[in-house]
This record gives structure tokens, C-alpha cells and sequence, in this order.
């Protein structure tokens, strides 16, 4: 057993999710019937979608990292704690013994609760995301040894993911167009209940007249309110900070040189990111028509939602125009938090997968999404820094080579997030009473969501079509 799941953790390893998330959408449209040449399209236009995916923001990575870097040097603050980004994180998690022996558990679980109707999401779709719970798990069992408990926390972690995707994929698929699919990264997901609360508190204290999305600021602005144009200006704006000491000294051409090639990388983001996710849009298309008809065809017409990768709503205007607007905002935020030590750099270009929840939530509220997001990243970046010393341990053991002596790692999209971190200190706490009543909890939502998951599904619709630009 052991050497199966050290083979399925080195598979995992050495192709990434940019070819087996393609071999399961292949599998997967032939169980519903789609013929093998459509098939395989599909699966190509899924892997090239994911392929063009990383390209695009390694690339943008690349160019904005180091003015971030620049821009934490100019400013004199120090932070502990280096964000080294998602990428990185999802190595250490399918490197450790904790992360090989989940993933076993993690399939088996994830295809029996979909098969039997416990929940009408396909999450085994995106198995890649598993890593998030790992990593958790791994840092569970670097401080107690205890796998048993370790095993615990990823398992009610995922059982809770589960139940905030269900709830959210109604909402989550029509915003971003994909029928029938949903979104179930954990690291994004966990925001969900803190998302319906702030949206509903928001739209009490009159956040719903604030029309800023990017239709309203394109026809309001014009050219000027085009996401690329916003990108051109918000990168100028990063780069410029970054640059501040040297845009008049003697090394003023390439100061201004770096500062405009941030504003055209991230203008660029903004006018080919969409075009990429297009792509990946359509490798569903085949599977989405034969999953209606084959509903339409079946007496208990069972309505399911299959997993996908959170990369589809990154390319959404409004999601992006949020996601790149907090990049300086969590940046300064970073250093003025009390009792933070996180400083988010690599995964800063992530920010537009982290607010997907938030932004179909409200509707393509940009106000208001930014709200939630700077809220809930800056908790969660306090609530990580007392674990930043356990992660980095278990980087290490995994293999990882810290940049520094006297630093900490993190992944800030990955591990500062508030909720999924809770339930990580109430297993760590080992108190039996906190972890029924974090299981509790969750039976509670569970029963209520199935008896009312109708009006729930109503209720985030009705919501959102009361935010119109």
C-alpha cells in the first residue's frame, strides 16, 4: 500500500496538473458518452488552457516579483516570513509522508461520497488541489507525531470544503459561466461563509451603489476603464513605487525602464489572461452537453457539478481588476498588521484566483470584494505567522532549501486564510470538546444545507441580481 501511494505521489510530481487533470477530463467525458475524438479535444484544450495558464503568470511573476522585492527593500520593513509561493507549496505537501498517505485517502473518499449521494460534487475532477489540505496535515503531525490526528484534520477539512463548494457552485458556475461545474480549492473555498456574511453586511450600509466593475468603470471611463488600461496604470503605479530611489539618479533609464515594463506586463495579464481562459472554457463544452443530455434522459435527473480548476475564474475582468488593485493594497497592509510577519510576494500574483469567491459572491462588485478581500487575507496572514516556523520545518524536511538563514516560508495563497487555519489550532489544541464542536458544526450546516439547499442556491442568486451596473 505504502509503495502505491509513494508511486501515485511521484505521478502527481513528475506531470503536474497540466497532464493529469486532462487524463481525467478524457476519462471522464467518455463515461458520459462523448466520442473519443471530442473527447480528446477536450482534453487537449484542457491541458493547453492549464499549460497557457502557468505560462502567463510565471511570466507576470517574473517582472513583478523582483519590484516587489525592490518595493519591501525601499521601504526598510522587515518581516520574517517569505511568501515563495503556491508552487512551491504543492511540492512540499506531495513530498511529505502525511501528504502520499492522504491523496489515497482523499480519492477514495471523494469518489465514494459523490457515488453514494452524499454530495453532488465531483471533486475527484481536480485532485491537484488535494495539496492544500496536506500541507496542513503535515504541519499537524510535525508538531503532535500524532498521524492519526493529522488524518483527522485534512479528512473534516475536506468534508467541509465539500459543503462550501455545493453551496457555492450554483452561484460560482453561472458568474463564470460554466454550466454545471464548480470550484472546490480549498484555499479559496473556506472564504465562502465570511463571503455571504461581509456581502449581506456590505450591501446593508449601501456598498451596492458604489457601481465599480469593470463595466461600469469601461463605460464611465472609456478607454480608461478598460481592464487593460487599468493594468497599464496599476502596474505603472507598482513599478513606479518600487523604483522611487533611482527614477531620477544616475540610474534613472533603467528605473523607468523597469517601472514601464511593469505597467505593460500587467496590462498584458489583462488582455491575454481572458483569451487563455476561453481556451480552457471550451475544453468542457463536450462533456457539458452530454452530462444535459444525459440529465434530461434520466428519470431521478440528479443535478451534479463537476470540480475544476480555480484557474478558470483568474481570467474574468472583474476578478482580475480585484485581484491586481490588492496587490499594493495587501502589500502595505503586510506592514502595518500587528503581530504579522508574513510578507506576501510570490503569490501577490495570485490574488485574482483568491478573490473568485468574493467576486461571484457580490456579483462582479469590485468595492465590495475588495472589502472581503483585504479583510479576510490580512486575518488570515496574522492567524498563519505563530506557523510559519512549523511550515518551514516541514519544507526542510521535505527537501526544501531555505534563500536565507533566519527566514520563515510560507505560500500566502495558500495558508493565510482564516477558517481552514482555525480548524488546523483547534486540532492542534487536541481538546476533544473544540474538535466535536468543529465536527458538529459542520453535521449542523450539512443536514440544514440538504434540507434547504433550493433556497440556498435562490437566495445567492436573488442576492447578486440585486447588484446591477
Amino acid at each position: 500500500m505504502e509503495a502505491f501511494l509513494n508511486t501515485l505521489s511521484n505521478i502527481f510530481g513528475a506531470f503536474g496538473s497540466g497532464i493529469i487533470i486532462p487524463i481525467i477530463l478524457f476519462v471522464l467525458s467518455k463515461a458520459m458518452g462523448v466520442e473519443t475524438k471530442k473527447a480528446f479535444n477536450s482534453a487537449l484544450l484542457c491541458g493547453v488552457g492549464l499549460t497557457g495558464f502557468n505560462l502567463v503568470i510565471n511570466s507576470y511573476s517574473g517582472v513583478i516579483a523582483p519590484i516587489v522585492q525592490s518595493m519591501v527593500d525601499n521601504t526598510g520593513v522587515q518581516l520574517s516570513t517569505l511568501d515563495t509561493g503556491w508552487q512551491s507549496t504543492s511540492i512540499i505537501a506531495y513530498s511529505t509522508t502525511v501528504g502520499v498517505l492522504f491523496i489515497g485517502v482523499a480519492i477514495a473518499l471523494q469518489l465514494v461520497l459523490f457515488f453514494v449521494g452524499y454530495t453532488d460534487v465531483f471533486m475527484a475532477s481536480d485532485l491537484w488541489n488535494n495539496y492544500s489540505f496536506m500541507v496542513w496535515g503535515s504541519m499537524l503531525y510535525a508538531l503532535t507525531k500524532n498521524m492519526l490526528l493529522a488524518m483527522a484534520l485534512m479528512v473534516v477539512q475536506l468534508f467541509y470544503i465539500l459543503l462550501f463548494s455545493e453551496m457555492c457552485a450554483v452561484r460560482w458556475g453561472t458568474y463564470y459561466e460554466y454550466d454545471g461545474c464548480c470550484m472546490t480549492a480549498p484555499h479559496h473555498l473556506e472564504a465562502f461563509p465570511f463571503a455571504v456574511c461581509m456581502d449581506w453586511i456590505l450591501t446593508k450600509i449601501g456598498f451596492n451603489k458604489i457601481k465599480i466593475n469593470a463595466a461600469s468603470l469601461q463605460k464611465k471611463l472609456g478607454l480608461l476603464g478598460e481592464p487593460m488600461m487599468i493594468g497599464l496604470f496599476v502596474g505603472l503605479l507598482i513599478g513606479l513605487i518600487g523604483e522611487a530611489p533611482f527614477l531620477f539618479g544616475e540610474n534613472a533609464l533603467n528605473a523607468w525602464g523597469t517601472a514601464l515594463g511593469a505597467a505593460i506586463n500587467t496590462a498584458a495579464i489583462m488582455a491575454v489572461f481572458p483569451k487563455v481562459a476561453a481556451i480552457f472554457a471550451s475544453a468542457f463544452t463536450s462533456m457539458s452537453d452530454a452530462y444535459k443530455s444525459k440529465a434530461a434522459a434520466s428519470a431521478k435527473n440528479r443535478r451534479w457539478f463537476l470540480s475544476v480548476n480555480d484557474a478558470c475564474g483568474y481570467g474574468e475582468t472583474n476578478t482580475l481588476v480585484t485581484g491586481v488593485l490588492l496587490i499594493p493594497i495587501m502589500l502595505v497592509l503586510s506592514f502595518i498588521l500587528p503581530g504579522n510577519t508574513v510578507l506576501p510576494m510570490a503569490d501577490l500574483c495570485a490574488l485574482p484566483y483568491m478573490v473568485e469567491v468574493f467576486v461571484c459572491i457580490s456579483n462582479g462588485n469590485i468595492a465590495k470584494s475588495m472589502v472581503m478581500g483585504a479583510l479576510w487575507f490580512s486575518l488570515g496572514m496574522i492567524m498563519f505567522s505563530q506557523l510559519s516556523p512549523t511550515f518551514t520545518e516541514v519544507a526542510i524536511g521535505a527537501g526544501f532549501q531555505l534563500p536565507q538563514a533566519g527566514v520563515y516560508i510560507c505560500s500566502f495563497g495558500i495558508v493565510c486564510h482564516p477558517l481552514i487555519c482555525g480548524l488546523f489550532y483547534i486540532f492542534y489544541s487536541q481538546n476533544i470538546i473544540l474538535i466535536l464542536i468543529a465536527i458538529a458544526v459542520y453535521v449542523v450546516a450539512y443536514l440544514w444545507f440538504r434540507k434547504n439547499k433550493q433556497k440556498v442556491y435562490d437566495y445567492l442568486e436573488n442576492n447578486a441580481a440585486a447588484y446591477q451596473a
